[in-house]
């Protein structure tokens, strides 16, 4: 690379030490640190490939390419993740949001067009970042969020998210082990709980096994641990008469882990119809559950 780098020379130097690292998506992850570093969109990069980096920005840039090739996960190193149509901070301390995650913002949405006002409409247990919770709050403008989680690390990024997109009087954030905080179920209930087999996290890719939240990623021996005990605390509830006004559940799972997961809703909650909801390539990604 020459004394004074441009653009374009920087983002061929890094998208080449990205891939000898083994980092995902070498070339798209070079140019968002780039935008980042330099404050400027993925498009002007394309159409300033000439523009000549100063010392300072190539500092910078460089202390923030040792990070991704450390494997930290590039949302945390540039300290934002998108996500439904919303910009989150994310940190250490919370899951990186995941795309196949927004098909639960739809569902939930299009649920809570037909339950009656009541001061909960929609609990997400394990809000992580906040990402489920905030973005049901900015769409459904009448609908109040009660968000769960058992990190108060969390909860303080989430309630961080809420505040910048102004929803914070209307999501209320609660340390609580899944349901342990909720008295009376409320129509509608979302949930991204950790669903990966605890013997699974040694493989996944380093960014996730080293540097997400242990307590976010693991779902126990086959990876539906927590949402066996969220089932049954619904069930738990129904019976007691504290469910009068639940409607619908959606609970994010692994794509593997379907029928496992509809023979636990049958078995624990059979007073819903429990049906399984495919993502865009076709894999089973939620349980659905409606109340008959």
């Amino acid at each position: 690379m020459s004394l004074s780098p441009t653009v374009r020379d920087v983002l061929r130097a890094a998208t080449a030490q990205l891939d000898r690292a083994g980092v995902d998506a070498p070339r798209t992850t070079a140019r968002v640190l780039l935008a980042h570093v330099l404050g400027v969109s993925k498009e002007w990069l394309i159409a300033h490939d000439d523009h000549v980096l100063s010392p300072e920005t190539q500092a910078r840039f460089t202390a923030l390419m040792q990070r991704v090739l450390d494997h930290e996960p590039l949302a945390y190193v540039i300290g934002h993740r998108p996500f439904y149509d919303l910009d989150l901070y994310v940190d250490a301390r919370v899951l990186v949001p995941r795309p196949e995650t927004e098909q639960l913002v739809d569902l939930a949405l299009t649920a809570l067009r037909e339950v009656p006002s009541v001061p909960f409409a929609c609990a997400d247990i394990g809000t992580g970042s906040g990402a489920i919770a905030i973005a049901i709050a900015k769409h459904a403008l009448c609908v109040r969020v009660l968000a769960t989680d058992i990190s108060r690390d969390a909860l303080r990024v989430a309630r961080q998210n809420a505040e910048r997109y102004a929803v914070a009087a209307r999501v209320v954030f609660v340390q609580a082990d899944l349901l342990g905080a909720v008295w009376m179920l409320p129509p509608v209930i979302v949930a991204n709980l950790p669903y990966v087999a605890r013997a699974e996290i040694e493989v996944l890719p380093p960014e996730i096994r080293t540097h997400e939240p242990r307590v976010a990623l693991d779902g126990g021996e086959d990876g539906l641990a927590l949402v066996r005990r969220l089932l049954a605390q619904i069930a738990e509830r129904v019976r007691a008469g504290r469910a009068e006004q639940w409607r619908a559940a959606f609970l994010e799972i692994g794509a593997t882990q379907g029928e496992a997961a509809l023979s636990a809703a049958r078995t624990l909650l059979p007073e819903a119809r429990a049906t399984l909801h495919r993502d865009l390539a076709g894999r089973d990604r939620v349980l659905v559950l409606q109340r008959e």
